[in-house]
């Protein structure tokens, strides 16, 4: 009879057990930021790494709460929605109309700021250029299969200027008449941008030699730099990047002109660069070699409020290290 209570009663306990409910998932309340602050310029498209989870169970819903401005008071510039360009499609070297480009490209309603709500990445987008520089900080609500948690004052954001231009390359080698082989690059080379934002829409690429004379493109003193027959390294010329209008060729500079309101320019790559490459013939420089200089500038906005690439932009190749010839 002993034996057959005891059965009875080990039989209810592993009944008992096997109905309670197992608990499913964590969600650590260790959530963090790995950049913080995060910084992102006015203007700009930037994006941080997801929320660090400390190991709670994926997938990781996360919702931007509130976002306070350096006093405390609610910011909200920053969740506020305004008008910006955006791409519709990918833009190639193909789309060479205004009519193919304006298929691809339009406007949208943004926020300045935002949180991705699968994974709790951290977006700012081009229209910050309607908010104030500065550091914001901010609550979430992050949740899983666990449940949910508040952070208040998960992080900060800070914004800052906006960055009107990013040289990515400048380089100018030198090489004897007749072959293209062997080049000898020059470290005295300069490019400078600068911009008149009341001017239209215009891109202006000068090439200046060590006393400030300006190389004549109209004459051939400056030209496009060829492709090597048999390689693979093809080169590119700006107007490449801008067919949308016919080039200008000046006594002082080569002209182009490029759409209203796009979010970035140049608008596509060219194997995967926005790279240019011309030539000063040796007949015009007084070393009596080949000059080459490259060159690689992306536009971006640059005015409060406007979220889009305005204004005349003059772009100077310096050669330091050559005269023109008289």
């Amino acid at each position: 009879m002993k034996l057959l209570y005891t059965a009875s009663a080990a039989l209810a306990l592993s009944v008992a057990i096997c109905c309670c409910k197992k608990e499913e998932g964590f969600l650590s309340n260790k959530l963090f930021y790995r950049a913080n602050p995060f910084p992102a310029a006015k203007g700009r498209v930037t994006t941080s790494a997801p929320l660090e989870v400390d190991g709670s169970t994926q997938t990781m819903m996360v919702k931007l709460l509130a976002v306070r401005d350096k006093t405390g008071a609610i910011a909200d510039k920053l969740t506020k929605e305004y008008e910006i360009p955006i791409y519709k499609g990918e833009i190639r070297s193909t789309d060479t109309t205004l009519a193919m480009i304006a298929q691809k490209l339009g406007t949208a309603m943004y926020k300045p700021f935002d949180i991705n709500e699968v994974g709790g990445r951290i977006e700012v987008t081009p229209a910050s250029m309607f908010v104030d520089t500065g550091s914001y900080e901010f609550d979430i609500e992050a949740s899983n299969v666990k449940g949910s948690i508040t952070i208040n004052n998960v992080a900060k954001v800070r914004i800052t200027p906006a960055v009107p231009f990013q040289l990515v390359r400048q380089f100018a080698s030198t090489s004897t008449v007749g072959q293209e082989a062997t080049f000898v690059t020059q470290s005295a080379f300069t490019v400078s941008v600068d911009r008149v934002p009341t001017g239209p829409n215009k891109i202006i690429v000068k090439f200046v030699d060590k006393n400030g004379a300006i190389f004549n493109p109209k004459t051939g003193q400056v030209i496009p730099r060829a492709t090597l027959a048999g390689t693979t390294g093809l080169r590119y010329e700006y107007k490449q990047f801008a067919p949308f209008y016919p080039e200008e060729k000046t006594d002082t500079a080569l002209v182009y002109q490029y759409p209203e309101k796009t979010p970035t320019f140049p608008l596509y790559t060219l194997n995967n660069a926005y790279l240019s490459s011309y030539r000063v013939p040796a007949a015009f420089n007084d070393l009596n070699v080949n000059i080459n200089p490259e060159f690689s500038v992306r536009l971006y906005p640059a005015d409060e409020g406007v979220p889009f690439v305005k204004g005349t932009w003059i772009i100077t190749n310096r050669m330091n290290f050559a005269a023109k010839k008289p």
